[in-house]
């Protein structure tokens, strides 16, 4: 049985995306500097929901949460961008790769779009900020224990 990582599904998705949309695609967090050449995409960790779904713990489920930005020259040219990532969450499977030995393939699975929210720039002379729309995606997995 394969205990899936959340490091490993975040690589998953930020390999696939980058794989299917051919831009690039940062990994959010702490003092990350983001690119100054747009489109591009981002994707960050959120909290995450665990809970026992049975009484002596043996069947675990955790929801795995991930916000997915889309940064864009344009709003043209988010809206393409935006109906692209959301095509790829809607119907694309993607791989599970360790993130530690990518050429290891643990198995597929699916995300769950459950929000697609455009963003406007608070500081307009934030140009970085300008034409933004982030994606809210959740992985449901469930495992037993040994």
């Amino acid at each position: 049985m394969i205990i899936t990582k959340q490091i490993d599904l975040q690589y998953s998705i930020k390999q696939h995306l980058a794989e299917k949309t051919g831009y690039k695609v940062v990994w959010i967090y702490d003092g990350v500097k983001l690119p100054d050449t747009k489109p591009f995409i981002t994707i960050e960790q959120m909290q995450n929901n665990t809970s026992m779904l049975t009484k002596l713990r043996e069947t675990v489920r955790t929801i795995y949460h991930f916000q997915v930005g889309v940064y864009a020259n344009s709003a043209a040219e988010r809206a393409d961008v935006q109906e692209t990532v959301r095509r790829i969450f809607l119907f694309d499977r993607f791989k599970l790769v360790d993130a530690e030995d990518p050429s290891k393939e643990l198995g597929l699975f699916c995300v769950d779009m459950t929000g697609e929210t455009p963003i406007s720039a608070e500081d307009l002379s934030d140009k970085t900020s300008y034409h933004r729309v982030f994606f809210d995606i959740e992985v449901d997995t469930t495992y037993q224990a040994y």
